[in-house]
């Protein structure tokens, strides 16, 4: 494919926030409004299949209607809607970078799916002025953009130019460690250590610094399992 993953980022944000534009929306993006009402695209609810194990929604989502459950939490309605919103742009965005969609890019597809959806729930301009505000508080962030779980507005972060490592720890063992200027590992930090053993013992935010280190630490309520969010700064970054 021509062109860099720079050029590809650029394309995405550069329709995605034109829709956001177009729709005149602010935070919190409700993807559901936006999908239906904006994008004309049909949106249903139908009662769960006690024997669908996910595929069957998909084929049904293989067009461009979204199709809710009556047992969807508003995240996970949210998320749909967003996904449905990403496969609207889909074609658009392949045209404008020269991709041809057909099974050979299926692959390539889903990835670029997955760069659109966060970007429609969590609007890279519209976070950029929240972070005036909230600096890099994610509960409050969260606060900010609540269609979109407290994960994905935290994973954002690592879209944006300061350089932080994101961690999700589930009771105790590390599910996701990324970073957008350095490499890591599933290793934690002395100091993300701390966050995650004051934050499980208090279920309170916490913030620590050791070593090269500076991590806040932040419980996500709601969840079946003690799940802790982690953002990291490598002090000499």
């Amino acid at each position: 494919m021509d062109f860099s993953h720079e050029e590809l980022i650029e394309t995405v944000e550069r329709f995605v926030a034109g829709l956001i534009e177009r729709a005149v929306i602010r935070p919190p993006v409700n993807a559901l409004v936006l999908a239906e009402e904006h994008l004309g695209i049909p949106v249903r609810v139908v009662n769960p299949d006690p024997e669908d194990d996910g595929r069957a929604r998909r084929r049904r989502d293989a067009g461009l209607g979204i199709t809710l459950t009556t047992d969807m939490s508003a995240e996970a309605r949210q998320r749909a809607a967003a996904d449905g919103a990403a496969r609207f742009l889909l074609p658009e965005i392949c045209a404008k970078l020269g991709v041809q969609l057909g099974p050979d890019t299926k692959q390539f597809a889903a990835h670029l799916r997955g760069l659109i959806a966060p970007r429609v729930l969590v609007p890279t301009k519209l976070l950029r002025v929240a972070l005036k505000e909230h600096k890099y508080d994610v509960p409050a962030l969260h606060a900010t953009f609540a269609t979109a779980t407290m994960e994905a507005v935290a994973l954002r972060l690592l879209d944006l130019d300061s350089p932080c490592a994101i961690t999700v720890v589930d009771d105790g063992v590390v599910a996701v460690r990324r970073a957008n200027r350095f490499a890591v590992t599933k290793k934690l930090e002395a100091a993300e250590e701390e966050c995650v053993e004051r934050v499980t013992a208090l279920e309170l935010p916490h913030r620590a610094r050791k070593g090269e280190w500076t991590a806040w630490g932040w419980p996500v309520p709601d969840r079946p399992f003690r799940r802790i969010l982690i953002r990291s700064v490598r002090d000499d970054v």
